[in-house]
């Protein structure tokens, strides 16, 4: 039997996605799975999907000999560094981050990494070199082919989700609306965050004109519906290069055109043949980009097709299933 040793912070809806496609393809494979929160319901005989590192060592200290499954999220010492930027204790986290990653990366019989960017850090940082390894990037939503309608492409409107972290730059995607309203007075801008006060305060400061809203995650996606554009702006660092957002996936399923860093690794290869996409590394060639989208109507039939090759190969559930059960799961 499979145990997903999980803490109740360990799931929301992005990652309980993500290990749900796992389960499912153990249970294609045959096997049971059950999710655990303690160490007491985890037999000898057990195989075990952690997804903290920290997690994974537990596990091994109660039974050196157990089989052991990792999905690593992020690259948690750098993520440690940039958290904790004004305190001594970030070295002291990192030192202590990179022992684990090492450790599980050492003796995991299976990985699950987001992308090969990721895939590559590790081969570089820690000279891991073996093949026991899947990779898979964060996704959530499935294409709602009905998002994509003349009417809501005819202005440019744009919309940026999620919170007002200094890591999602959100004050860098302020300023650039604000060049491309100077470009585009007809342009507008949504903001659907929790943080709806300092996400005022941050507009004042700015001076930049927005609509703030709050959405619950449940109705979020039909909310995407109605804009044109999202943003998805990234500074050149380490934890954004192996990432693979899950806006990018949540706006591309509601026919919104992503509007994001060319630093996100993956995205960069995986995204570079996609016409209605706006990548850019700077200012200027973001607003170039959207300029030359601007000047014609969008093309309903090509942007359904290029985004439904895109949820048919990238962010697909049913190709990763087929993967996980026939190559990956099934071999020891």
């Amino acid at each position: 039997m499979y145990k997903f040793f999980l803490q109740k912070t360990d799931l929301n809806e992005a990652t309980y996605y993500y290990v749900e496609i796992i389960r499912k393809a153990l249970i294609l494979s045959g096997e049971e799975v059950e999710y655990v929160s303690s160490l007491k319901q985890i037999a000898s005989s057990d195989k075990v999907l952690t997804i903290q590192a920290k997690a994974f060592l537990l596990v091994w200290l109660r039974n050196p000999k157990q089989y052991l499954t990792i999905w690593f999220q992020g690259v948690i010492p750098e993520e440690a560094m940039c958290q904790f930027e004004n305190s001594l204790s970030k070295y002291f986290r990192k030192a202590l981050w990179e022992f684990l990653e090492r450790f599980a990366l050492g003796h995991a019989k299976k990985i699950f990494f987001v992308s090969e960017t990721m895939l590559r850090h590790y081969k570089k940082k820690y000279g891991y070199a073996k093949n026991n390894y899947f990779i898979m990037p964060c996704f959530n939503q499935e294409l709602d082919l009905s998002c994509f309608t003349v009417d809501k492409y005819k202005s440019p409107s744009f919309v940026y989700a999620g919170s007002m972290s200094r890591w999602q730059c959100i004050d860098e995607t302020l300023l650039l609306y604000k060049k491309i309203k100077q470009q585009f007075p007809q342009a507008t801008l949504t903001l659907l965050t929790k943080e709806q006060e300092y996400a005022k305060q941050l507009c004042e400061k700015y001076r930049v004109e927005t609509d703030i809203q709050f959405v619950p995650s449940n109705e979020l996606q039909d909310k995407l519906k109605e804009y044109k554009y999202g943003f998805i702006v990234r500074d050149d660092i380490t934890v954004n290069n192996v990432a693979t957002p899950t806006k990018m996936n949540s706006y591309m399923a509601a026919g919104v055109i992503p509007v994001y860093s060319d630093v996100i690794g993956d995205f960069k290869s995986q995204f570079s043949g996609v016409s209605y996409t706006v990548s850019f590394h700077s200012i200027q060639e973001c607003l170039d980009k959207i300029v030359e989208l601007e000047k014609n109507p969008v093309c309903i039939g090509k942007i359904k097709e290029e985004y439904a090759d895109v949820f048919s190969n990238y962010y697909s559930t049913d190709k990763y299933l087929k993967l996980l059960n026939r190559e990956f799961l099934t071999k020891n």
